[in-house]
């Protein structure tokens, strides 16, 4: 398992870094209504922060550690678990109204003599043990508190409090390795040492969990229950999806990355051909120096002494003569080991080394078998990628007593550059695909929110429609009686008295009126079945041309009360159409009344029949106030009043005209108008000669 991730810990630093990134940004689309009961927020501020953390420790792998960039990285670090800390001391308090005191903060600043003490690992640790512990274990107890107020039963919250859990234990105990207790003993190079596995895959991949958990519960469906047409397609992204594509992203690049890993390997030696100064000739000549190092190193009197005799007392002056080799050819380090494979002195930077064997190593064997022994190690950091030349120490009776070893880095940046191009490639198509999967979301989302919307509306226009309903009938009762009574009173009640002239005027006044609100009823009963479609069509073969005369003779001494010139006129004697009759008449009669309600004193209307194609179409043109282009739009809708001032002055519900589109519309027919404001208006309507099936 070491294998496989031996060479691939900038991947998997970058890994778990998009992993934490994918987190904050979910956290932080959560929508606002949500935001009230929860921080959500602050946990995505965690989830950015300790992302970029990882990406600079990233960079420091790769480029090696940089005192400015080590302390940016302490500091974010510190930052992540800062918000993390006060996502769970404010969710406390929204949740349960109970305040953590600041005093949290008191252990690390107990602490901070320790972390000054031992440098910057210090620092790093104490903020891993208290910050990191702390604040993952507080959020992973408000997850569940927020968990147990929820009113539905959304156990996805369950998972998240546990994965936190988790995350708050592997964040204490795995730390960077220092000089100190525990973490001199449990920290990842243990960890990994142990699983075979980097303790940053475990992070990243509990990162991932939690922001699937997370988008799964701010993806809840909605209580509405919407089909949409046919034509239209809806897509949520569930979060299996969004991880198994991330999951292909991250192999893909990480195959990509490896790909050109090694295509740029062949590159450098191929370039050896071309170059005697290429990197490999480079690499090949330092070997061949530093073998001639270590034999001439291994026949200084000094040294064959040292392997020789256990109670050397003059061993500084052997790490002296390590620290002079090292120094003079540029070496990383320079050790001297006994025949067991322990360190007996070295160059100044490894004596914490001094207990652990190397006799398993492989340049320390090949060196007891009595010649140079090599060794390539690219170890868990790119930074160590380093290599080792050993040579056998004799003692004075020639037999082979230890063995001294250099170590030098080698130089791999030119490889790294590609990683890093690779690296940049994969995370800019992982956030164009995020980018891609958040809009569904949020169009998902909007579309809930328009069909809550639409179903209260659809509801608020049914109660509408049963109370216009229920008060027509009801008003329809008392108004026939009014009416009755009134008429009664107009032959002089029951005892047939004479009538005078006013109180006629005032009895004819009465009848106006009740006239005209059983008209209003009888519209309002009329939109009642329209809408719940309870009109009936009668189809009849009937000649419209006759029927459109005899709507014109019945309302022309109308229009000679308002002075209106009203003709009629036909390019057809006759025309047979399958119709219904009575809803045609009052079609007719709806237009014509309404061109007389609108053409002024001594104006002109003309209804006409003619035949257009097969189809009868009729026209009431006009010479009235007109109706503007923004009226036009709404003119058949119910209720709706034209804009124009003369038109507000007359009288009515406007509800005329969405019923005569109703009306045709239920006899296959069209209605449209064309109008220009002051010059007058010609509406028109279409039935079918012949009724389709």
């Amino acid at each position: 398992m070491k294998e496989l991730f031996a060479g691939q810990f900038d991947y998997v630093y970058f890994f778990s870094g998009l992993s934490f990134f994918l987190l904050g940004v979910i956290c932080l689309s959560i929508g606002k209504a949500r935001l009230l009961k929860i921080p959500w927020g602050l946990l995505g501020l965690f989830g950015i922060a300790y992302g970029l953390n990882d990406w600079l420790e990233m960079l420091q792998i790769v480029y090696g550690k940089v005192e400015p960039l080590t302390i940016l990285n302490l500091f974010i670090l510190a930052t992540s678990f800062i918000f993390l800390l006060e996502f769970a001391r404010i969710g406390l308090y929204r949740i349960k109204g109970k305040i953590i005191k600041i005093w949290v903060y008191v252990p690390i600043l107990l602490l901070l003599p320790l972390a000054y003490k031992f440098g910057i690992d210090g620092w790093n640790i104490t903020i891993r043990y208290f910050l990191g512990f702390s604040g993952a274990y507080f959020a992973s107890q408000i997850i569940y508190e927020f968990y147990k107020t929820e009113l539905k039963d959304n156990r996805s919250l369950i998972f998240l409090s546990a994965i936190m859990a988790l995350y708050a234990i592997l964040t204490a105990l795995v730390v960077p390795k220092a000089p100190f207790l525990p973490a001199n003993i449990i920290n990842t190079e243990s960890f990994y040492r142990v699983f075979g596995l980097p303790v940053q895959l475990i992070r990243g991949i509990f990162a991932l969990s939690m922001a699937m958990i997370v988008w799964s519960y701010s993806t809840t469906p909605s209580d509405i229950k919407y089909t949409p047409p046919k034509y239209f397609i809806r897509f949520v992204p569930t979060k299996w999806l969004i991880a198994l594509t991330i999951i292909v992203l991250i192999t893909t690049g990480w195959i990509f990355t490896n790909y050109l890993d090694y295509h740029a390997g062949i590159g450098i030696i191929k370039s050896t051909k071309a170059k005697t100064d290429s990197s490999l000739n480079r690499l090949i000549k330092e070997l061949t120096l530093l073998s001639k190092i270590t034999v001439s190193m291994s026949k200084i009197s000094i040294i064959k002494q040292a392997v020789s005799d256990k109670q050397l007392q003059d061993i500084e002056k052997v790490k002296n003569i390590l620290n002079q080799h090292k120094d003079k050819y540029h070496a990383l380090s320079s050790m001297l080991l006994n025949r067991e494979g322990m360190i007996i002195a070295s160059s100044d930077g490894i004596e914490q080394e001094a207990n652990r064997p190397h006799s398993g190593k492989p340049y320390f064997k090949d060196a007891l078998q009595g010649d140079n022994g090599y060794y390539f190690e690219l170890g868990p950091k790119y930074n160590e990628r380093k290599y080792y030349i050993s040579y056998p120490v004799r003692n004075i009776s020639g037999d082979i007593a230890g063995v001294i070893a250099l170590t030098k880095n080698i130089q791999a940046e030119p490889i790294l550059h590609y990683r890093l191009l690779s690296i940049a490639i994969t995370f800019f198509v992982c956030c164009l695909v995020l980018i891609f999967f958040l809009s569904l979301k949020r169009r998902e989302n909007l579309l809930d929110l328009v069909e809550k919307a639409n179903a209260e509306l659809l509801t608020v226009d049914k109660m509408k429609s049963d109370f216009v309903s229920i008060v027509s009938h009801e008003l329809r009762t008392p108004l026939t009686s009014i009416k009755n009574a009134t008429s009664i009173l107009l032959k002089g009640g029951i005892a047939k008295r004479s009538v005078d002239s006013d109180e006629k005027e005032l009895l004819n006044i009465i009848l106006s009126n009740v006239d005209r609100q059983a008209k209003i009823v009888s519209d309002l009963l009329d939109i009642s079945k329209i809408e719940e479609n309870l009109i009936s069509i009668n189809f009849e073969i009937t000649d419209m041309t006759a029927l459109i005369q005899k709507a014109v003779k019945s309302l022309q001494p109308q229009a000679e009360g308002k002075k209106i010139n009203m003709l009629f006129s036909s390019d057809i004697k006759e025309k047979p159409a399958s119709i219904d009759p009575e809803h045609t008449l009052r079609i007719i009669d709806n237009l014509i009344v309404n061109a007389i309600k609108f053409t002024p004193e001594g104006g002109r209307i003309t209804v006409k029949v003619e035949e257009a194609n097969t189809e009868v179409k009729v026209t009431v043109s006009d010479t009235g106030i007109g109706i503007s282009a923004a009226d036009q739009e709404k003119l058949f809708s119910k209720f709706y009043r034209s804009s124009n001032v003369n038109a507000k002055e007359q009288k009515g519900w406007g509800l005329g005209l969405a019923i005569t589109k109703s009306l045709v519309e239920a006899q296959n027919g069209k209605i449209g108008v064309n109008s220009e404001p002051g010059k007058g208006s010609s509406f028109y309507f279409t039935v079918p000669t012949i009724r389709n099936p």
